[in-house]
This record gives C-alpha cells, sequence and structure tokens, in this order.
C-alpha cells in the first residue's frame, strides 16, 4: 500500500476514533441533564464535558490542563446561551436553574430539556475541539471568539443528532 493511501486510512480512524469520544460523551450528557438537583447537575455537565476534552486532547496527543478546559467551557456557554436567549428560553442552562426552583413543575420541565441542550452543547464543544486538533491546534492556541461560529454550526447539528437519537 502506497504511503498517501496508508497516512489517509490512519487519518479516517484516527477522526472514527475521536467521533467515538464525542458520541460517547454526548450520551453522557443527555444523561445529566436528568439529574434533579441544581448544583450537582451543574459538576456532572462540565465533568463529562472536561473528561471529553481531556480523551480527545490525550487521542491527539495534545496536553490537556482542566483549567483551561473549564475556561473554554465558560467562554462557549456564553456564547451559545446568547444566541439561545433570543430563541428560546426553555432551550438554556439558565431556566434549568431557575425552573428547577419551582416544585414538581419546574423539576418536569428542566427535566425534559436539559438533556437535549446538554448533549447538543457537548457535541459541539467535542466536534470544534475535534476539529482544531486534527488541523493541529493545541489547548494554548484555542481562540473561543475564532471557533464561535462553527461552534454554533456544531451546537444546531448537535440538536439534530439528539433528536435523531431521541436522547431528549
Amino acid at each position: 500500500m502506497d504511503s498517501p493511501r496508508l497516512d489517509q486510512l490512519k487519518r479516517n480512524r484516527r477522526n472514527r476514533l475521536a467521533r467515538g469520544i464525542v458520541m460517547r460523551n454526548t450520551m453522557w450528557a443527555a444523561g445529566t441533564g436528568l439529574i434533579p438537583i441544581p448544583v450537582l447537575d451543574s459538576a456532572a455537565i462540565v465533568a463529562v464535558q472536561l473528561k471529553m476534552l481531556a480523551e480527545l486532547s490525550s487521542h491527539y496527543k495534545v496536553d490537556f490542563r482542566k483549567s483551561s478546559g473549564k475556561a473554554v467551557i465558560a467562554t462557549m456557554m456564553a456564547s451559545i446561551t446568547g444566541g439561545v436567549l433570543g430563541k428560546s428560553f426553555l432551550a438554556t442552562g439558565i431556566f434549568s436553574g431557575l425552573a428547577k426552583a419551582l416544585p414538581v413543575v419546574g423539576t418536569t420541565l428542566s427535566v425534559l430539556t436539559m438533556p437535549g441542550f446538554n448533549a447538543a452543547f457537548t457535541y459541539a464543544l467535542g466536534r470544534v475541539f475535534q476539529l482544531h486538533y486534527e488541523a493541529g491546534g493545541t489547548m494554548e492556541d484555542f481562540d473561543p471568539k475564532r471557533a464561535e461560529p462553527k461552534f454554533k454550526e456544531e451546537f444546531q447539528d448537535g440538536l439534530k443528532v439528539v433528536k435523531d437519537a431521541k436522547v431528549a
């Protein structure tokens, strides 16, 4: 087998494995949306997302720092909730925190909306980092502002993935 063909097969395999990391953590993220306790649900989703970033970093042999991962997650959350707020207040993490304060009805609404939001957000985060690492990027040179348009596009794709997987 010639070298270019072998290199392409290796890239395809690396992409498939990275995609598996993203999809597996997307499903875990959906599960965190079912946690009815406000602080615990937030801790769980961040833990899943940090685990995914660490797995992708290891897969691409890129150094990973938990503090950098937390900063990226916070920045991307601010980016997406600004756009989502204008479209659907029910689909945001902000809604979840407020809703859970309402007995029964609030928790029910949160459990209905958060699995899909958590899964789509995690999917988008994973895909953006997969593409960034695939292009030779590192955690240190990741620019959230530059990645924002792609993140929003992947978030929309994540919503479709969630719908197709019947996660939410």
